[in-house]
């Protein structure tokens, strides 16, 4: 499986960020990830865990990003796959990624 790479950039009648920039407060854990998340973690960090033959995954820094919000609000697998599907502030905080992003197949 390959990596997927993150979107670099955005659609804004699309986009999460739109919505919750204004909303999101700056200091708040969905706020920092927006912000420093290309940089804590950069797709190519985790190059070495994926070959360069095969389907496209999940980009690993949106991976990443829902692990540790997750782990933060308590949640199973499954519940933090269903709040990143459902939650604007998980999208934002995984990038300002568009509303209908696809995210995991479940």
């Amino acid at each position: 499986m390959t990596p997927g790479r993150s979107p670099t950039e955005e659609d804004m009648f699309r986009t999460s960020t739109e919505c919750c920039r204004e909303r999101v407060q700056a200091g708040s854990i969905y706020g920092l990830l927006h912000r420093e998340g290309y940089r804590l973690f950069p797709d190519k960090a985790f190059a070495d865990l994926f070959k360069d033959i095969g389907r496209a995954s999940v980009p690993p820094r949106i991976v990443a990003v829902v692990m540790v919000l997750q782990r933060l609000e308590g949640l199973s697998d499954r519940e933090g796959v269903d709040r990143f599907t459902f939650d604007l502030r998980w999208k934002y905080a995984a990038g300002g990624l568009d509303y209908d992003h696809p995210g995991f197949v479940q």
